[in-house]
């Protein structure tokens, strides 16, 4: 008795001094915050894109524009509407789907979920006073960004069912030549002076490669990317393979769904915190539409909690461990018995793999119609999956949560005397900023090379970076030339730098291998720091670094 009463006394420690350092990372971040809005906003220092306009007539020719975006998510939207907001008509939007929405509209899996609070994920210039949840579904984020093409009139300059399947620069152009294929698979080029790749790294399911006998099973399969809403889980032996961002999601509802039995088989456990939704009361909608300045007071006080992460995920100090103790308790607290227990417990550090937000997960665990499995899978037969140590597990369905091609870039693009990226990229991907690749002119990504995040909100990173683009375009139409190409040993020298940053984080030297990682172990996906060091890095165009012509 006492033992637990000290115990008690230890986690409420821990998490007195969590909180403390959470409370000093707020109201530190809200006085820079208050200073950038003063210097920038209020006073408009700095502010070169105040009334700038770029100077772009109407197509000049069939088939020929000024911009060209691959994708409708948040990163394609944004840049079309940025792009509106500097005067030009002069773009087109490619979409592969029937809708906006990239990635919240390709993923309809049940449970489908953002794991970051909704008033923190959306554009920071268009608040949505009428989230039905704290976290929001997946349908509520694709009406959001059905709501912003229309409000923008963005939508007449998308291509709907159309997919890019060929960039090449030319030379003598200095062009994009842009081969699109249509639903119908027709073929076709157009030609782009600028192209803003924001189809996003978490737009192709990924497969596992080393385990035999896939296409053998007779079953019913799917993976949570491409969700079959036709298969019925009713009296099924159902198998989920993964239990990463999908899985967590997917899995409480399965289990829900009169399925027989459910065999969930991990490889590596997940650090769990709890999610803590809720539904956002008619009051507070009210509140957030009267007074807009309350819902950016929320959104940024929620931006700060998430930014204290950082002083745990990259910089190691040893707050660190009292947050790991704390989400180490919540598992124990929830999780009685011993043996499911060890299996649910991760051997790596907390933030190495993404931490997943869950109310349901380990309870759903806990289930009797539940199995959790951690013996690899040696192969998939007919209707039955065999793991390493020869034990056979007949199945139904077979769901695959196996995460995206993140670390597979497949369309082709040809730069600067025909360079393929493909084989520039063939070492590991590379972007200075994120953004550019030398020898690939006026073409730029958003969400590029390590500008993904372990902590806080995607948005803050996309709208940064949309800034940039903004002001390389008018920088060029400005100085009226024609192309722009990142200096080779300014990208070398950055992208040293961005590894040897990364080095120390917890995603390099937390113990696990991640998709954030290439097959040499480097980290091709994550943003070593603070976002507000990035916001601040990408707010001016830097021509120096940049050859023109």
């Amino acid at each position: 008795m006492k033992g637990n009463i000290w115990n008690m006394l230890w986690i409420l420690l821990l998490l007195s001094v969590t909180y403390i350092v959470m409370g000093v990372t707020v109201i530190i971040g809200f006085i820079g915050h208050f200073f950038y809005w003063f210097i920038f906003d209020l006073c408009g220092f700095g502010n070169r894109q105040t009334n700038r306009k770029l100077h772009v007539t109407t197509n000049q020719k069939e088939d020929e524009y000024y911009a060209l975006i691959i994708g409708s998510g948040f990163s394609g939207l944004g840049m079309a509407i940025k792009l509106k907001q500097l005067g030009t008509d002069n773009f087109i939007v490619i979409e592969r789907h029937e809708h906006v929405g990239g990635t919240w509209y390709a993923n309809k899996y049940p449970g489908c979920a953002c794991d970051v609070p909704s008033n923190l994920y959306s554009f920071s210039f268009e608040p949505n006073p009428n989230w039905s949840y704290f976290f929001s579904r997946q349908t509520e984020i694709g009406d959001y960004l059905e709501h912003c093409t229309d409000k923008y009139d963005i939508r007449r300059h998308i291509k709907f069912h159309t997919t890019v399947t060929k960039l090449k620069w030319i030379d003598d152009k200095q062009l994009w030549e842009i081969t699109i294929q249509s639903s119908d698979n027709q073929e076709k080029q157009i030609y782009a002076q600028f192209i803003i790749a924001g189809y996003g790294p978490l737009s192709n399911a990924s497969y596992p490669n080393d385990i035999p006998g896939i296409d053998k099973f007779q079953g019913q399969m799917c993976h949570t990317a491409e969700w079959n809403k036709n298969i019925d889980f009713t009296n099924k032996r159902v198998a989920v393979i993964g239990t990463g961002a999908s899985a967590i999601q997917t899995i409480p509802e399965v289990q829900k769904a009169g399925v027989t039995q459910l065999l969930v088989f991990q490889r590596t456990a997940p650090w769990i915190i709890p999610r803590l939704d809720r539904v956002v009361t008619n009051l507070e909608k009210r509140i957030f539409k009267r007074f807009p300045i309350i819902q950016k007071f929320i959104r940024a006080f929620i931006y700060w909690v998430r930014e204290s992460a950082v002083l745990s995920f990259t910089y190691r100090l040893p707050i660190r461990h009292a947050f790991q103790r704390v989400v180490k308790y919540d598992l124990y607290r929830q999780v009685k018995d011993k043996e499911l227990r060890k299996k649910l417990t991760p051997s790596y550090d907390l933030g190495c793999k993404r931490v997943l937000l869950s109310d349901d997960w380990y309870s759903s665990m806990q289930q009797p119609n539940v199995k959790l499995i951690t013996n690899r899978i040696q192969e998939i037969k007919s209707n039955s999956i065999v793991t390493r140590d020869g034990d056979e597990y007949p199945v139904d369905i077979i769901i695959w949560s196996t995460g995206f091609q993140v670390q597979n870039f497949s369309l082709p693009v040809y730069g600067i005397n025909g360079r393929s990226l493909k084989e520039q990229w063939s070492q590991t991907f590379q972007a200075y900023r994120g953004v550019t690749v030398p020898n690939f002119p006026n073409l730029f990504f958003l969400l590029g090379p390590n500008t993904g995040l372990g902590h806080n909100s995607i948005i803050v990173m996309i709208e940064a970076q949309i800034n940039y683009i903004a002001e390389a375009l008018l920088y060029v139409d400005e100085k009226n030339v024609r192309m722009l190409d990142v200096k080779q040993n300014v990208h070398d020298e950055y992208n040293q730098k961005i590894q040897s940053n990364l080095k120390k984080t917890v995603w390099q030297s937390g113990g696990c291998h991640s998709w954030y990682q290439d097959s040499k172990g480097n980290n091709t996906a994550i943003w070593p720091g603070f976002t507000w060091t990035y916001i601040l890095f990408m707010k001016y165009f830097d021509p120096t670094n940049y050859t023109f012509q």
